[in-house]
C-alpha cells in the first residue's frame, strides 16, 4: 500500500479527532432498560422452560418421572418440576389441577429447604405458576390448589435466601407481597388512576406476569373499584382515564362500564359526558331499543334513562347541525327539541341520498349512532333533505332538514307511513300526508314565536291522548331525576299489581337476577337467569317461561 500524501494524512487525523470528540461527549449506556425489555420479551415468547433454564421437553420428562414415583430425586428435578406446574401432557392434567399430586409436590419441595439457593429457585418456579395460572378458568382442583399455592408462597417468602446479590424478581415480590394475599391488587387502583405509578411494567419485567395473567384483570377491577369510590369531583377527574381503560380491555369492559355508568348516575349533576355516552352506545347499542336489553340491563333503569337522554340530545344536535341547511334557525330548533327530550320516547331518521352516502367521518359516525333507527328518504325534493321523526305520547312529529319545510304532527295510531320499512317518502304520500293533525311553519307570527305555538300544540296533543304532562323546563339530564311517586299516591286499581311487582322484584334482586321490563310498551318482563339454575323452579311457579332464542325467562301474561 502506498503511503498517504501529507494532505490525506492531515485529513485522516482530523477525522480521527472528530470521532474521538464525539465519543467523549456520549454518555455511558444504561443497559437496565434494555435488560428489562429482554426479560419481558422472554416472558412473552417463551414457555416455562425460559425461567427454568431448560426446554419444555426436559420439564415434561421430569414431570412424568414425578408422576410415576411421587419423588423429586435431586435439585435439578425439583427446579424443573417447580417450573412445570402449569404444563399439561396428553391424558394428564397440569400439576396445579391435580387433586392427588399437588400437595405431595409441595412436601417434596419442602425437603430442599436446607439448601437455600436451590430452594429459592424452586420457590420462583412455583411463583411463576401462581402468577400465570388463571383461577377463573380452572379445571379440576385448579382453583383449590391455586389458593393453597398462594398460602404456601406467602408463608415461605420471608424465609428465602437474601444474602449477597439478590435477584431482581425477589426485590419485586418483596415490594409487591400483597400479590400473595386474598386482596392482591386493591392497592394499585387509585395509584394507577391518579398517575402515581405503574406497577404493571415491574410485574411484567421481573415476575413474568404476562398480559393474560389474572393480575392484569384484578388491576383493571381495582382501578374501576377505586374510581367508583371517589367523590364526584375526583371521579370526574379520572373519568377520561377510566374510559380509556375500558376501551383497552374488551373482555372486561362490560362489567367495568356498567359500574362506571351507575356511579355517574349517582352524581349530584348528571350533565352529558360525550365520551362516556359514545363509549356506552358504541358497545351496547341504542339504549332505548328493546333488542339491546341484554347489555343495557347490566345497569339500573335510571342509568339507562340517563344515557337515553344523552343519546337523544346528541342525535338532535347532530341532525340539525349536520343534516339541515338553515344554521341560525336550526339552533333554535335544537334548543326547542332539547327541552322536550325527556318526553321523546322514540326517534327515527330518514336520510336523503347525500347524507346516506357521505363518506366524511362525521357522517359515518352519525349513521353509526342512528343504527337501528335509520332509513332512506325518497321523494324529499333535493338530495340533501333529511327527516327527523319523533314520538311523544300518542303522536309522531316530523321535522325536515331543508328550510321551507313545516313540522307535521300525526296520530301515532293512524300513521300514513311505516317506520319499520327501509325507506319512507318525504312528500304527501307519507311524511307530509294530508292526514296530519297539525302543521307548524318555523316562522314567527304576530307577536309570537313559533316555539310557543309548538309548545302549546305538543302539550294539547299529549293531554288529549292521556299522555304525560309535557314540561318546558330543563330536562332531567342535567340534574338528579325526581323520585317516583309513592304507592299510596297511585290509584287503588293499580295498588295490588304494584304490591305484586314489588314482591317479585325483591325476589329477583335477592337472587341477583337482572331484568328488563318492557310491559309499558306492550312487551314482556324478562329475567336473565340460567335455565336450570337455582331460581328456575321458583320462576316457573311465578308464571315465567323459558325463551330459548333469547336465553332468558319471560313473564307470561
Amino acid at each position: 500500500m502506498r503511503p498517504l500524501s501529507p494532505r490525506m494524512a492531515r485529513l485522516q487525523q482530523r477525522l480521527t479527532d472528530v470521532g474521538a470528540a464525539a465519543f467523549r461527549d456520549m454518555p455511558e449506556p444504561d443497559l437496565r432498560a434494555l435488560k428489562g425489555h429482554v426479560q419481558s420479551l422472554q416472558a412473552m415468547l417463551s414457555g416455562a422452560g425460559a425461567g427454568a433454564g431448560a426446554s419444555n421437553d426436559r420439564i415434561q420428562t421430569e414431570l412424568v418421572r414425578f408422576r410415576e414415583t411421587g419423588k423429586l430425586h435431586d435439585v435439578r428435578s425439583a427446579r424443573l418440576v417447580s417450573w412445570g406446574t402449569r404444563l399439561r401432557s396428553v391424558g394428564q392434567p397440569a400439576l396445579i389441577e391435580d387433586g392427588e399430586r399437588f400437595d405431595p409436590l409441595l412436601s417434596e419441595i419442602d425437603s430442599f429447604r436446607s439448601m437455600p439457593r436451590p430452594y429459592r429457585r424452586c420457590w420462583r418456579g412455583l411463583l411463576d405458576g401462581y402468577v400465570n395460572y388463571d383461577p377463573g378458568s380452572a379445571r379440576g382442583a385448579g382453583d383449590r390448589n391455586w389458593r393453597v399455592l398462594r398460602e404456601y408462597l406467602n408463608d415461605n417468602l420471608p424465609q428465602l435466601e437474601r444474602s449477597g446479590q439478590a435477584p431482581d424478581w425477589l426485590a419485586a415480590i418483596d415490594d409487591h407481597a400483597n400479590l400473595l394475599t386474598e386482596d392482591p391488587c386493591t392497592r394499585y387502583g387509585a395509584e394507577i388512576l391518579t398517575g402515581e405509578g405503574d406497577p404493571l411494567e415491574i410485574l411484567r419485567r421481573d415476575l413474568s406476569a404476562g398480559d393474560t395473567s389474572w393480575i392484569g384483570q384484578r388491576i383493571f377491577e381495582a382501578q374501576i373499584e377505586a374510581a367508583v369510590r371517589f367523590d364526584d369531583r375526583r371521579f370526574r377527574d379520572v373519568l377520561p382515564r377510566v374510559i380509556g381503560l375500558i376501551e383497552e380491555h374488551d373482555v372486561l369492559a362490560d362489567e367495568g362500564l356498567s359500574r362506571v355508568l351507575d356511579r355517574y348516575a349517582e352524581c349530584a349533576s348528571i350533565e352529558v359526558d360525550p365520551a362516556l355516552c359514545e363509549t356506552s352506545v358504541t358497545r351496547w347499542g341504542n339504549p332505548w331499543l328493546e333488542r339491546n336489553d341484554t347489555l343495557w340491563t347490566l345497569v339500573r333503569p335510571d342509568t339507562r334513562r340517563m344515557v337515553s337522554s344523552w343519546h337523544k340530545l346528541r342525535l338532535i344536535e347532530d341532525f340539525f347541525n349536520l343534516l339541515s341547511a338553515d344554521g341560525i334557525n336550526d339552533q333554535r330548533r335544537i334548543k326547542f327539541w332539547k327541552r322536550h327530550v325527556d318526553q321523546i320516547s322514540d326517534m327515527h331518521f330518514a336520510l336523503g341520498d347525500a347524507a346516506y352516502r357521505d363518506p366524511r367521518p362525521s357522517f359515518k359516525a352519525l349513521r353509526q349512532m342512528m343504527k337501528g333507527r335509520m332509513m332512506s328518504l325518497t321523494s324529499g325534493g333535493v338530495s340533501s333533505n333529511n327527516a327527523f321523526i319523533m314520538r311523544i305520547a300518542g303522536h309522531v312529529y316530523v321535522e325536515f332538514g331543508e328550510e321551507g319545510n313545516a313540522m307535521f304532527a300525526f296520530d301515532a295510531a293512524k300513521l300514513p307511513f311505516d317506520l319499520t320499512k327501509m325507506q319512507v317518502a318525504g312528500n304527501k304520500t307519507a311524511l307530509k300526508h294530508p292526514s296530519h293533525v297539525a302543521r307548524i311553519v318555523h316562522n314567527n307570527g304576530a307577536g309570537e314565536r313559533w316555539e310557543r305555538r309548538a309548545d302549546r300544540l305538543i302539550a294539547s296533543l299529549s293531554t288529549a291522548r292521556g299522555g304525560p304532562q309535557v314540561s318546558h323546563t330543563t330536562p332531567s339530564y342535567g340534574a338528579r331525576p325526581s323520585a317516583s311517586p309513592p304507592p299510596s299516591a297511585r290509584s287503588s286499581s293499580t295498588g295490588s299489581s304494584v304490591g305484586k311487582d314489588a314482591e317479585l322484584f325483591a325476589f329477583l334482586a335477592k337472587h341477583g337476577i337482572k331484568t328488563a321490563d318492557s310491559r309499558d310498551k306492550g312487551g314482556s318482563l324478562w329475567a336473565y337467569a340460567p335455565r336450570s339454575g337455582p331460581a328456575a323452579n321458583e320462576l316457573t311457579r311465578r308464571n315465567f317461561a323459558w325463551a330459548e332464542r333469547r336465553g332468558a325467562w319471560y313473564l307470561r301474561s
